[in-house]
């Protein structure tokens, strides 16, 4: 073989090895990201409860409207409530009749007119407030999410009148399937990117993880937490439930990361790990 020959096959071999390599490095390359099959908007719901049962008579707000703590919610017609005023303003009555008796009667002193005087103006107030009228205030800050029965509907003592989502409780939750090594780089404050309906995009950062294992991988669920959603209420696009694209960044071990896990795969078939 000439020198001329031998130059030119150590060319080609070296041609062949680089292609090889960059072949085989490129097939096991690692993926940088990992995508959500299914991510979703949430948001903590609160149920709003009435102490008393009665018909809804009046409706202060409607679902998306936001409310403050205190705010009044809706109005019933309680015959409960009006039960309840009506024995305090009897109680109120009788201790005030009984209290009236001792100042009139011999050896009284001003002490017990002036007690007399103060449980009859009592009665006397507790008997204006009776009323069948009970206005339901929100327990808590936020968006209203449900409003489950309308104008004239009936409302049990202890029902809900109102879901409330509760402020800055909004969110994002996506689902991801994962091979072990690739879930082993998935990471508490890991890089999100979330993807809305009309193709907008905002980031975040991975807040909680949770898995379990199906069919040899991992299937994980995380919560991601936004700047960008801090200040935005849950309705329209950022409604809980509006499903979204998410793309969760994972941890980088190095260029040759992917030839490691590779070789680690064929020598686990082989037996020799």
């Amino acid at each position: 073989m000439t020198w001329a020959n031998r130059i030119r096959f150590t060319l080609g071999l070296i041609v062949v090895v680089a292609i090889v390599a960059a072949l085989t490095f490129v097939y096991t390359e690692r993926e940088s990201s990992a995508m959500s099959e299914t991510a979703t908007f949430t948001a903590t719901d609160l149920p709003m409860g009435t102490d008393y049962g009665g018909r809804v008579t009046a409706t202060m707000v409607e679902v998306g409207d936001t409310v403050v703590e205190g705010d009044p919610l809706l109005t019933l017609e309680s015959q409960d409530r009006e039960d309840e005023l009506q024995q305090a303003a009897d109680a109120a009555e009788t201790a005030a009749d009984r209290a009236a008796e001792v100042a009139s009667g011999h050896g009284a002193t001003v002490a017990d007119k002036n007690e007399a005087d103060e449980l009859a103006d009592e009665a006397a107030e507790a008997a204006e407030l009776v009323d069948d009228s009970w206005t339901v205030t929100a327990s808590a800050s936020g968006t209203v999410a449900q409003l489950p029965v309308g104008q004239g509907g009936y409302i049990p003592a202890g029902g809900a009148v109102a879901t409330v989502y509760e402020e800055g409780s909004l969110g994002v939750e996506a689902e991801l399937t994962l091979s072990p090594r690739d879930y082993d780089r998935l990471e508490d404050g890991a890089a999100a990117t979330i993807q809305l309906p009309d193709r907008s995009e905002f980031t975040g950062e991975v807040h909680t993880v949770e898995a379990t294992t199906e069919d040899g991988k991992a299937r994980a669920v995380v919560t991601v937490a936004s700047a960008a959603l801090d200040d935005s209420e849950p309705t329209g696009l950022t409604a809980p439930g509006t499903p979204l694209v998410t793309t969760v960044d994972l941890r980088d071990d190095g260029p040759l990361a992917g030839l490691r896990d590779a070789a680690m795969n064929f020598l686990a078939r082989m037996g020799l790990t």
